[in-house]
């Protein structure tokens, strides 16, 4: 999942979390996680179903991704990065469903968030196409 990119708009500068930067980074963190389509992922010998806008983790795995290369005055305990988590919640940006192995984390309103994207990418290419050859014919 180290491809493609995630739509952040300017109305984030008015939102709790812009008011913290390792809490910003944690919510850059949740939406860079979140899977872009549906899949399945294998977990312990669990296959789990994943929609958009949706990721797993747990306290551990989120500590070590979320403190990887950071310096280490800078780095956040698992416990309290899953506190920050809960707050997350407690303010509707994801919602967490939780198991005694895993969680699985869902960034609320991911549709609303990429609909226009999705739209314009499966309407693109014909009306790119459309618009060259109109060029060349005039040309």
């Amino acid at each position: 999942m180290n491809e493609g990119y995630v739509k952040l708009y300017r109305k984030l500068m008015h939102n709790v979390v812009w008011q913290d930067p390792l809490k910003l980074k944690l919510w850059l963190f949740c939406l860079m996680k979140a899977s872009y389509k549906k899949r399945e992922v294998l977990i312990d010998n669990q296959i789990v179903q994943l929609d958009s806008g949706q990721f797993v983790t747990g306290r551990d795995s989120i500590e070590r991704e979320f403190n990887r290369d950071m310096q280490k005055k800078y780095q956040v305990s698992g416990r309290t990065l899953w506190r920050w988590m809960k707050l997350l919640e407690s303010e509707q940006y994801i919602s967490i469903n939780s198991t005694n192995k895993f969680s699985i984390i869902t960034i609320n309103n991911w549709d609303v968030y990429n609909k226009n994207d999705q739209q314009m990418s499966e309407k693109h290419p014909a009306t790119g196409h459309q618009m060259s050859t109109n060029k060349k014919e005039k040309n």
